[in-house]
């Protein structure tokens, strides 16, 4: 979560970043997922978990490592910024392909909420501290040891793994034919699942909404809070801090959201929370006090609601889908939501360059208040389980 931090900042603030240089920055982290996703899919399914999760905090360590250097020796420019984006977003997808399928081989399925609520809690108190020490350690230091600081979480990451007991491939996915022949054949029975499956087909949607508005707010949300508003990088450090605390919060209650409402239901309500606290954004008109409680409420709100919607996400996924084919089924709809990042950055930045930042930022809560009528619509309390063909 530091490098989340410190890229965009490198970005807008040392390189003077213009919008449509933002979107590129984003587009290029999407674009490596989005090609990558369902590569990385079949490979998952066919390989250990664990070992592709090591392999992906590796790199990583030396990814960030290495843009701290340049960005400590000053010859840091925008076209490795891109390249270090570009990345981390294909290594970032990897990680969390090959935990989700961990997870669903690993876990009861009655107890996967419990769980995912967990894993949520815990990646939003990292997130909490991250974003509380990030603003400062740039504002004080600089963003080469924030970065550095990045690239040593993965390193203790990867020894944390040592802990975590390897999930070996399903016999029957362990021998394979022609590598490309066999690539296609995954790729198409991870999109064939999708598609022949009415929860699956309502997730996708869902996800592309998300990502579309999530992507048209990263071009203009720098821009406009640091920028427009001059909010202090240290201020705004802690107020991105407080969301990681609305995801705690988020994660304590989606179980039981869950068993209240469905599982469906839990996820429209959470994305309900994201809409409304995304207008709050672009209601801050000016700096000051009001425009920072405008975007603590954003934060705390939004990222809690989205928290709910994660969980619940995550858990249908991984219900709906038999381990054999879920890095697959999953990298299709991520590999969805990527494309639709694209297009959102794009038009965010042309949006953006034309009329302002403020107005990208309405047309993303409007993006969100979709997906949430979506899930309402066409999600029930848990979705079937799918049968591999």
């Amino acid at each position: 979560m530091l490098s989340r931090l410190a890229i965009p900042w490198l970005a807008a603030l040392l390189l003077q970043a213009t919008p449509l240089q933002m979107a590129a920055l984003l587009m290029a982290d999407v674009l490596a997922a989005a090609l990558g996703s369902l590569w990385l899919g079949s490979l998952i399914d066919r390989s250990g978990k664990r070992g592709v999760m090591l392999a992906s905090d590796g790199l990583r360590c030396a990814l960030f490592g290495a843009l701290a250097l340049a960005a400590w020796g000053g010859w840091l420019g925008f076209a490795l910024l891109l390249a270090g984006a570009a990345a981390s977003g294909l290594l970032g997808v990897a990680f969390e392909l090959a935990r989700s399928a961990w997870v669903a081989q690993a876990i009861d399925g009655a107890d996967l909420p419990r769980r995912n609520a967990q894993l949520s809690m815990a990646g939003s108190l990292s997130e909490t501290v991250a974003f509380a020490l990030g603003g400062w350690l740039y504002q004080w230091l600089g963003a080469a040891l924030a970065l550095a600081a990045d690239a040593l979480s993965y390193a203790a990451s990867a020894l944390a793994l040592r802990g975590v007991r390897e999930m070996a491939p399903p016999p029957r996915l362990a021998a394979s034919g022609g590598r490309w022949r066999t690539m296609i054949d995954d790729v198409v029975a991870g999109l064939g699942a999708v598609a022949g499956h009415r929860s699956l087909r309502a997730l996708l949607g869902v996800e592309v909404l998300i990502a579309f508005g999530t992507s048209l707010a990263g071009t203009s949300h720098m821009i406009y809070v640091a920028r427009d508003l001059a909010v202090p990088t240290g201020v705004l450090g802690m107020v991105f801090a407080l969301g990681g605390l609305g995801a705690i919060v988020g994660a304590a209650w989606a179980p039981r959201l869950g068993r209240r409402l469905g599982a469906g239901r839990a996820m429209s309500f959470g994305l309900a929370a994201l809409a409304l606290a995304a207008l709050c954004v672009p209601l801050a008109a000016s700096g000051g006090v009001l425009a920072i409680g405008l975007l603590i409420v954003q934060q705390v709100v939004g990222d809690g609601g989205q928290t709910v919607h994660d969980v619940h996400d995550r858990t249908l996924r991984q219900t709906a889908v038999p381990a054999t084919l879920l890095a697959r089924v999953d990298a299709g709809i991520r590999s969805a939501g990527q494309f639709a990042m694209l297009a959102g950055a794009a038009l965010g930045g042309l949006i953006g360059t034309a009329t302002g930042a403020r107005s990208v930022l309405w047309l993303s809560a409007v993006s969100f208040a979709l997906a949430a009528l979506l899930a309402a619509f066409t999600l029930g309390g848990r979705a079937a389980p799918l049968t591999e063909a």
